[in-house]
């Protein structure tokens, strides 16, 4: 496979374009890494508002990669977002798990970029995979199975930018990516904080309340359904191994108005949690819905700031 790397306008401006000259240092570093097979610069309107928060986002503040990049045997594609002046400034590493699957594009980071953008604005490197089979990639989502390794070998990615701070990573993940999240937490130490918007905790209980159309889609995925491989939907519902989350975990959600992901999810693990003594935070904003509010995000710097070793 021939590395790509597409030069040109980094950011667009209300004449012209102007390119970033520190971004150059981050696609150099992304087009020599041994697994990453294209990098792509992604054009931004100046302002775009958060897809749910509204906050105007200065995308002259930011740089934006769309990149291919290799996990087992799959082409899989992904987006990497920093703060203009990170070869400067000394920034955290952030790993953004999307929710939704990649049938028809549900939950594509494609149709909104400038999500993964938006924390970098923030203050953070971003890498956000679309997971295997999303976007371009080649394989199959599995929803929780081997599609995890499309997140952890981001972190084996990010520990070549030498301009970051490198004493662990955070992680943060919504509704699907809250499961992600979970799993991620469960199976890497060198994710030091993480958090979870309405993530997924009981996919038997995700499962069973779900629409028949979800649910085929969820036996497509998973390989069958709880009853025909129930060791595949434990392996991806956190309340079953509650006590082998060994991070700080900041857990939010919204109130009954949360359609997609009921709030026991979150209530049901912070309770076992509690009971192991592990560390964690639950947050319940009953007025809220599925999306999540800047409020969670405000509340989750501040943990991530909490719980780092980063001067």
């Amino acid at each position: 496979m021939i590395k790509i790397l597409t030069l040109g306008c980094l950011l667009f401006f209300f004449a012209g374009c102007t390119m970033i000259n520190s971004s150059s240092s981050l696609a150099y570093v992304l087009y020599n890494h041994e697994y990453v097979l294209e990098v792509d610069s992604v054009a931004l309107e100046r302002y775009l508002p958060h897809p749910v928060t509204g906050e105007l986002i200065d995308t002259r503040q930011i740089v934006i990669y769309r990149i291919k990049y290799i996990s087992d045997d799959y082409e899989v594609m992904g987006y990497i977002a920093a703060p203009a002046d990170f070869m400067d400034v000394s920034y955290p590493i952030l790993i953004l798990n999307r929710g939704g699957h990649n049938k028809a594009g549900f939950g594509d980071w494609t149709v909104r970029p400038q999500y993964v953008g938006y924390f970098a604005f923030r203050g953070y490197i971003v890498l956000a995979s679309q997971y295997r089979g999303g976007a371009g990639g080649t394989g199959t989502e599995q929803f929780g199975g081997d599609d995890i390794n499309d997140v952890l070998n981001l972190i084996n990615i990010s520990e070549s930018f030498y301009f970051a701070k490198q004493d662990g990573v955070f992680m943060y993940g919504s509704s699907r990516g809250g499961m992600m999240t979970y799993i991620a937490v469960r199976m890497d130490n060198r994710i030091k904080a993480a958090a979870s918007w309405a993530g997924v905790s009981n996919l038997f209980d995700a499962f069973n309340k779900s629409s028949p159309g979800m649910q085929h889609m969820l036996a497509r995925l998973i390989g069958g359904t709880p009853d025909e491989v129930p060791e595949e939907f434990e392996r991806r519902s956190a309340v079953f191994w509650a006590n082998e989350i060994n991070v700080p975990l900041l857990i939010g959600h919204g109130g009954d108005s949360d359609r997609r992901v009921h709030t026991d999810h979150s209530i049901n693990l912070a309770e076992i949690l509690q009971q192991y003594e592990r560390l964690h935070k639950l947050v319940i904003y009953p007025d809220i819905g599925h999306d999540i509010p800047i409020e969670f995000i405000d509340e989750m710097d501040e943990w991530f700031r909490k719980h780092s070793n980063f001067e």
